[in-house]
């Protein structure tokens, strides 16, 4: 009787269905296994590479504040990031990588030198000479609006681009219209053109009828805009965003579905949000 008895028990323990019970309202606790350094380091991390310097005591201790109430969820990762990518330190940063990328460094003390120098050249100028300095003249003007224009929000970063790649300096560092082109293409695309894209581009960049990406153009203005504003482009873009912050390439899948969300916001923050929130960067 004892064996027969012990084993109804556990054929009725066993059969037993045990039901989950939720209780409306309740919430998970939060999760503390995020390590305090690893916010720490990820704050630090944030200021320097978008503004180019470490937080105040105040920024740090509002934005750990912040981070670690919510464990890091993605909406604090993206308000942190968006506090930091208001600032006016930030777009002068901004500034400051792409002239370094795209014209050695030229700073706004640079930009005004060359604007004196232009107008003195230009009183004294006459005929052919004085329509190039003209028309150097008006390019740099172009490029001293950028700093300020990114500020007050009247310049994209598009509008950046155009700029800093539609003056005599950046003519001067990349000599000869082969040079321009190639310097292009390995500037935002990160690679060398097609034969057909070179030929197609020397000829628009020197007044002839071409096309760029089978979009057709015939001076060099026209290459500029239809380059910048390829779909070929906004993948430039976000390759250049994944080697800066994460050190390596895109895969196929981060590099279409990055640069499709680019492409539909036609907003770089936002392509600078979605990388800079990512575990991998913050090393999770």
């Amino acid at each position: 009787m004892r064996v027969s008895l012990y084993l109804f028990v556990i054929l009725t323990i066993s059969c037993t269905k045990v039901e989950e019970v939720i209780v409306d309202g309740n919430t998970h606790p939060i999760d503390p296994t995020i390590e305090n350094m690893i916010i720490e380091n990820y704050v630090n991390k944030l200021y320097i590479s978008t503004i180019g310097r470490e937080p105040t005591t105040i920024e740090f201790d509002s934005d750990y504040g912040i981070l670690r109430e919510s464990n890091m969820n993605q909406e604090s990762r993206e308000e942190v990031i968006n506090g930091i990518l208001t600032k006016d330190e930030y777009n002068n940063n901004l500034f400051k990588l792409e002239s370094e990328h795209l014209l050695l460094g030229l700073d706004t003390a640079d930009i005004n030198q060359n604007i004196h120098v232009l107008n003195v050249l230009i009183s004294t100028a006459q005929g052919l000479e004085l329509l190039y300095f003209e028309d150097a003249l008006e390019k740099m003007l172009k490029l001293q609006e950028v700093l300020p224009g990114l500020s007050n929000g009247t310049i994209s970063t598009f509008e950046m681009h155009k700029r800093m790649v539609n003056n005599n300096f950046y003519d001067e560092i990349n000599m000869g219209t082969e040079n321009f082109v190639v310097s292009m293409f390995q500037s935002f695309m990160q690679r060398y053109p097609t034969l057909s894209e070179l030929e197609n581009g020397k000829l628009m960049v020197n007044d002839n009828n071409a096309s760029i990406f089978f979009i057709p153009g015939n001076c060099k203005l026209d290459f500029i805009n239809i380059f910048i504003e390829s779909d070929e482009y906004y993948t430039g873009q976000t390759n250049i965003l994944f080697n800066r912050y994460l050190f390596r390439e895109p895969t196929s899948e981060e590099s279409v579905n990055y640069s499709l969300d680019y492409i539909n916001s036609q907003d770089y923050k936002l392509l600078q949000r979605r990388v800079l929130s990512t575990n991998e960067f913050i090393g999770l």
